[in-house]
């Protein structure tokens, strides 16, 4: 990371936070990968391949930190999200389905949520912070 800012709020995230900037990460890395979607330059197709991209290796991420013996059914369900997730993607990257790569970014925004939730439960307050991440 080159961004101080961001370095410290990272360094002083509860864990929770951490996952919910992931999911901030994701959604946002496909929301511009949906702004690209029909773009016809060369540049910005990469551009949007990037993108999903990030996308698939934050979800990969997120997957590969379940811990699966603590985190029960609960761990088993994000499981198979995550990785209908990463279909979905791979999916998008060979044959582009604007409704499809919505409904991948509207899975992200509640499972966010529910993290957001977990945050306000067992932190007090869910911090409401959007790093340009």
């Amino acid at each position: 990371m080159n961004n101080p800012y961001l370095e410290n709020m990272v360094a002083n995230a509860n864990p929770v936070r951490l996952v919910i900037m992931l999911y901030e990460k994701a959604i946002n890395c496909l929301e511009n990968a949906l702004e690209l979607r029909d773009a016809e330059d060369f540049d910005m197709q990469r551009s949007k391949y990037e993108e999903m991209g990030r996308a698939l290796e934050i979800i990969s991420v997120l997957d590969a930190t379940l811990d699966m013996e603590r985190g029960g059914e609960i761990a088993k369900n994000l499981r198979e999200i995550y990785r209908s997730l990463t279909d979905e993607l791979t999916y998008q990257m060979l044959k582009e389905d604007k409704e499809r790569l919505e409904k991948v970014i509207k899975i992200l925004k509640n499972l966010k949520y529910a993290w957001e939730e977990v945050e306000r439960i067992h932190y007090g307050k869910a911090q409401k912070v959007t790093p340009g991440v």
